[in-house]
Order: structure tokens, then sequence, then C-alpha cells
């Protein structure tokens, strides 16, 4: 899968990773989206998620996607939050082959 991935780093401590794919096979689609993102447990809860996806909402933009499907998983709310504060829709809800996932879609 073609991606563009960063590491989310302050002053040499790694906290985190976001990766914006290019397209999306049948798995991504149904369960994973365009952007996927993770935080280390100590940097949690201090608005790094949503800085990190907003960051990356323009890379997505100049790959020529109009719009981004994030997901997350349904009991994750600070991810939903991230995601909800950058403009994501929710479009559905869905029992996936990797776990209950919520779908959100970002217009660019």
């Amino acid at each position: 899968m073609h991606a563009t991935h960063w590491w989310i780093v302050e002053g040499g401590i790694y906290l985190g990773a976001i990766d914006v794919r290019h397209y999306l096979n049948s798995l991504l689609l149904e369960a994973g989206g365009h952007i996927g993102y993770s935080i280390r447990p100590s940097a949690r809860r201090q608005g790094l998620a949503t800085w990190a996806l907003g960051a990356a909402l323009p890379r997505a933009r100049q790959l020529g996607l109009a719009r981004v499907l994030v997901t997350c998983d349904d009991d994750n709310i600070g991810s939903m939050r991230s995601i909800e504060r950058n403009g994501g829709v929710l479009e559905d809800v869905r029992d996936t082959s990797i776990g209950v996932k919520r779908r959100y879609w970002i217009a660019l």
C-alpha cells in the first residue's frame, strides 16, 4: 500500500505516528481508512491526535483526494473527538473483520 508516514516527535522523544494512505483497498474501505494514527499512552489526552490529523489533511489534498475516510474503534472516545474536530462526518458504525468501527468522511 502506498502511504506517507510521519513520526510525531518533540524534543527528540517519539510521541506517535500518522499515515496517509494514497488509495483504499477493500479492507481499508471497510475498516481502516485513508488516515491512521497512533499516539503513545503517555502522550494521549493532550490534543496531539487532533493536531496530527489536521496536519495530515493538506497532504491528502495534495494527493488529489477530495475526501478521506478515517475510522476508529467504536469505544475510542478520544479518537472520535479528534476526527470530529477535524470535520469528520459519521457515515456509519459497522462490524468489520477487525472489530466494530466508526467510519467518518472528511471533505478536503
